[in-house]
């Protein structure tokens, strides 16, 4: 008898493990969100965001004499594109910045499973981004019409605005992959800004300009007005340059790095 009761809970046991194993990257993947908007830092900076995409949005509306929606939305989308890579970056190293990644590693021994949760939710962030985007541009189109002279036109391009949000999610993405192969936030901040800057500076020179143009992670914006050959080759090296090589590095190295 107890023979047949071990064997019949063992059963039961094994029967549960596949169900927890199942629901165990949905799970992994609101952990994830959740520790966005778990620290100070990534509180500030959607608020950030928030307040610069009102006064972005808000400033278009107000400023210029021919508005449309699509327009507004663009701008206001403009804030979360440069602190995306931020929070992604934050996301990335927060486990070991503040020693939980033992822990976490402990409870999730297969780490490309936890590695994975972080970037669907870098993407998720990046999408919520793009519909916020859309919802600021609809209430300061609303607010901004009877306090202006001009008429704001209620047109929106989705093919462009669709464009618009695979930018910000590779825009994400190119944060959460830097910050992998750095180690640290700071650094791949730093990596990102510094990128910026050098590739303004030196893009005065034609022929610098030309070859940076294959290594810019927002030629995606572009495509707003229509694809061209060329342009598709150059959002394809920026991609591979800015998420796919060092994303394939930093998982690698962080797959096989030491945790403490």
């Amino acid at each position: 008898m107890n023979t047949l009761t071990l064997a019949t809970s063992s059963s039961t046991h094994a029967s549960a493990v596949p169900a927890v194993d199942r629901h165990r990257p949905l799970r992994l993947w609101l952990v994830e969100l959740r520790k966005l908007v778990d620290t100070p830092a990534g509180i500030a900076l959607l608020a950030l965001a928030a307040l610069l995409a009102g006064v972005f949005g808000g400033g278009v509306a107000l400023v210029t004499d021919e508005t449309t929606l699509d327009r507004i939305v663009r701008l206001a989308g403009i804030p979360a594109g440069i602190l995306l890579p931020v929070l992604a970056a934050l996301l990335a190293t927060g486990d070991r910045q503040h020693r939980t990644a033992l822990t976490g590693y402990a409870l999730t021994p297969r780490r490309g499973q936890v590695l994975a949760a972080k970037a669907w939710a870098v993407i998720s962030l990046a999408v919520v981004a793009w519909m916020l985007a859309l919802l600021a541009g609809v209430l300061i189109a609303a607010v901004a019409t009877p306090l202006v002279n001009h008429p704001i036109e209620w047109s929106i391009n989705w093919t462009g605005q669709l464009w618009f949000a695979l930018g910000l999610v590779l825009a994400a993405l190119s944060g959460y992959a830097v910050a992998l192969v750095a180690g640290n936030a700071p650094a791949a901040v730093s990596i990102l800004l510094a990128w910026s800057v050098f590739a303004l500076f030196l893009g005065i020179v034609p022929q610098i300009a030309e070859v940076l143009a294959w290594l810019d992670i927002n030629a995606l914006a572009a495509f707003a007005d229509g694809i061209e050959p060329v342009e598709m080759a150059r959002v394809v090296t920026g991609v591979a340059a800015w998420v796919i090589l060092p994303g394939t590095v930093g998982v690698l190295r962080e797959l096989r790095r030491e945790v403490r």
